[in-house]
């Protein structure tokens, strides 16, 4: 028997057993690709009247008056949340959406109106429904028609593809339908509250009301709740006091769409969209309300929406004709994605992931769902079996989806762009920046990789911004951003064009930005390297040394960035750690300064492709290099694990002393016995050279690493580059690593 105090438990309590619950049903569910939404129905429903009501006592774990008062904090938190989600959505893509998507967008809604409305109609003439359910029926055929913006965004996000190519056009074809379903949704809504009244006089006197309502909240709430947020920079966080005004005006507001018949979350959600997206309002809003609303009452929304769903109350008879008439409106949706997503030449495979992708469902559905319910719009029965087919529906797609579409696919390759393997003088790189602090090193780096005439240089600027207060990520070209969005790239622009212009014909720099979450921001890197076409990628390290060689700031957000780069670039991938003030922070191309260089060389792949750059870089009239080669006694055994190395290894130095003109070049072998012997060698170089370049990865049968992997603090930067970086002393290294062989394997592996 349960203690009877349970029972009796306070609402805050409930509240934190509805969480923790839901929270738990989440962590088991996530290896199978389900959403957060879904885990909460699922928890809710656990804890409902359709499990416990036949088990004593539990039954009255939720009683009636304490729904209601759980429905009272948790709708607020809707709303709230509903507010928050509206200023997230931009509506200027509606300006970048393509023919494609717009096509899509339409086939995509009409199509399981057609294929809902057709069966509904086939049903009703076999054998008729009464009026109440055939009411619930038609209208939820009307929802499951359309797509709602902020959930296919949210699922695209937790599925870490919101920035991959499937993701962005299921977001474009989501817009078509979002604006279209809900707009519809609103109308059809006033439309039938007019429609209860008894004139011809109240109804149009209504729909003036609500049309008056909609343009005082554009044209008067909205100039006025802007004018309180710019009282804030973009830097600073909202003053207390115009956070508490705006919450205010937004529930004002939602107060006044209700006494005009409106619903409360549409008109919180319709005001959240007049107001701009991103910083700061939008950024400084998720900050301060996502925790409250997204992590603690949204789940209880949707538990107790779970709750709601009365699974006992569904009638055997009439089921199976109100599930066909569902099942056949999510056919529709299905249909209406997969036919012209291959008509357009979409492959089979992605035709198929963006269909399932457009089935799903979530928070906006069970919003309309609960408000119907409450309305009398749909029947207790028709509400459960929404209820479960979205679960069930939107739980199996995000499964498929999850473990079939990979959106590295497209930019593993089967062949190695490197710049050792280049057979061009031109190097073509993309330097990926965070902020203004990565700027100088990477233009130092650039000066110093030699651009002239003969060899230019094509300078793929990647400005890498996390996604705040939005749920529009984009891959754009700064050309096409808008003021509002090249605000932030303005001085790092001003630096790149003037290092084009003081090296005017030797090197060509474009512009892009990318804003993303940083769980997926690899794919928008991998993607603009593989577009571009270049051979090697520059990525800071994620941590930031100042003046004295003082750690400044970390961000382990950025580190799983770059170890994802790593994994999956379509090219080489180079790590540059900038310690402190030194020459990599200043220009080279004045004459005034000599750059010294140094290139550790133990031997492997990685260790050619270092070789390779710093052979480039010794072409500079203002550089001198250094190559150190570790031999051991085993150098001259060739590794069971890698047996090409050591002739690759041989074959590459041969090609670099010949090539070795002038006094700038010093070629230094190094005897080392075990991993101690080398770095006390690399200690002897720490004091007199501005830059070392290492490879990543060295054979792990090498005694010249022997004992080192042991202490590595950062895999990321490999054994060599490791140590460097634990140095006391301030120079900048180079990390250097060739595209593993791994992942173009995969690709044949997965065809």
């Amino acid at each position: 028997m349960s203690d009877p105090k349970v029972l009796n438990a306070t609402i805050p309590n409930k509240m934190v057993l509805i969480f923790l619950s839901t929270r738990a049903v989440y962590v088991l569910l996530r290896p199978l690709h389900q959403t957060t939404i879904m885990a909460q129905i699922i928890g809710g429903a656990l804890m409902g009247p359709s499990l416990l009501r036949e088990i004593p006592y539990l039954d009255g774990l939720f009683p009636m008056g304490s729904r209601y008062v759980l429905r009272t904090f948790a709708e607020f938190g809707m709303i709230l949340h509903a507010f928050v989600l509206g200023v997230q959505i931009d509506l200027g893509l509606v300006k970048h959406i393509r023919k494609r998507a717009v096509i899509i967008g339409i086939t995509s809604t009409l199509l399981p109106l057609v294929f809902g409305l057709s069966s509904f109609r086939i049903v009703q003439r076999i054998s008729h429904l009464d009026d109440e359910t055939a009411s619930s029926i038609a209208a939820s055929v009307v929802v499951n028609s359309m797509t709602s913006l902020v959930v296919i965004t949210g699922l695209l996000k937790e599925l870490k593809m919101l920035n991959s190519e499937l993701g962005r056009l299921a977001a474009s074809i989501t817009i078509v339908s979002h604006i279209f379903g809900w707009s519809a949704s609103m109308i059809l809504l006033s439309v039938r509250d007019s429609q209860d009244n008894l004139t011809t006089i109240k109804p149009l006197y209504i729909t003036l009301v609500v049309i008056v309502y909609y343009i005082i909240v554009i044209f008067l709430v909205r100039p006025l709740t802007m004018r309180i947020v710019s009282k804030n920079s973009e830097e600073e966080s909202m003053n207390q006091n115009h956070f508490i005004i705006t919450i205010c005006i937004v529930l004002v507001t939602t107060i006044l769409g209700t006494l005009v018949g409106q619903n409360s979350i549409l008109t919180a959600f319709f005001f959240g969209l007049c107001l701009p997206d991103g910083p700061p309002l939008g950024t400084q809003l998720v900050q301060k309300l996502d925790f409250f609303t997204s992590g603690f009452l949204l789940p209880v929304f949707c538990a107790i929406s779970g709750i709601r769903m009365e699974l006992y109350l569904i009638n055997e008879k009439s089921f199976i004709k109100i599930e066909f008439i569902i099942l056949m409106s999510y056919l529709g949706k299905f249909t209406g994605v997969m036919v012209p997503s291959l008509f357009f030449g979409m492959s089979f495979l992605k035709a198929s992931c963006l269909a399932l992708i457009m089935c799903c469902r979530g928070i906006a559905e069970i919003a309309v769902y609960c408000m119907w319910k409450d309305r009398k719009i749909i029947t207790n029965q028709i509400f459960a079996i929404l209820i479960t087919n979205m679960v069930i529906i939107t739980g199996i797609s995000t499964t498929i989806v999850g473990y079939f579409y990979d959106p590295s696919r497209r930019y593993k390759l089967d062949v190695r762009r490197a710049i050792c393997k280049s057979k061009q003088n031109s190097l073509r790189i993309l330097v990926c920046i965070h902020k203004e602090q990565n700027v100088n090193p990477l233009i130092s780096l650039l000066e110093v990789s030699n651009p002239t005439r003969n060899s230019p240089i094509a300078a793929f600027v990647l400005q890498l911004m996390e996604l705040k207060g939005s749920v529009t990520a984009f891959l754009k070209p700064h050309h096409q951003q808008t003021k509002r969005e090249a605000a932030s790239s303005t001085q790092l622009i001003n630096a790149f064009s003037q290092f084009q212009r003081c090296y005017y014909g030797n090197v060509v720099v474009q512009h892009f930005t990318t804003i993303a979450p940083y769980a997926t921001m690899h794919d928008d890197v991998c993607t603009l390297a593989l577009d571009k076409r270049v051979v090697i990628i520059i990525v800071p390290f994620h941590k930031q040394w100042g003046v004295g060689g003082m750690l400044e700031s970390t961000d382990l957000s950025i580190r799983a960035l770059n170890r994802n780069v790593l994994h999956k670039a379509p090219c080489s991938v180079g790590i540059l750690v900038h310690r402190g003030q030194n020459k990599s922070n200043r220009p080279v191309y004045t004459g005034e300064l000599l750059y010294h260089i140094v290139m550790l060389f133990i031997g492997g792949a990685d260790d050619r492709e270092a070789l390779a750059y710093s052979r480039r870089m010794a072409e500079h009239p203002n550089t001198s290099l250094t190559v150190v080669w570790f031999i051991t006694t085993d150098q001259n055994r060739p590794s069971t694990e890698m047996p090409d190395d050591h002739e690759a290894d041989n074959q590459a130095f041969d090609e670099f002393k010949d090539s070795m003109v002038g006094n700038k070049i010093i070629f230094r072998e190094e005897i080392v016995k075990d991993g101690i012997g080398t770095t006390q060698v690399i200690q002897a170089f720490t004091e007199t050279f501005d830059l070392f370049i290492v490879g990543k990865n060295h054979d792990p049968c090498s005694k010249a690493t022997l004992g080192l992997s042991e202490w590595i603090e950062y895999p990321e930067l490999g054994i060599l580059g490791d140590t460097l970086v634990n140095s006391n002393d301030e120079f900048s290294v180079l990390v250097v690593q060739q595209q593993p062989k791994e992942s173009r394997h995969e690709l044949k592996s997965i065809q």
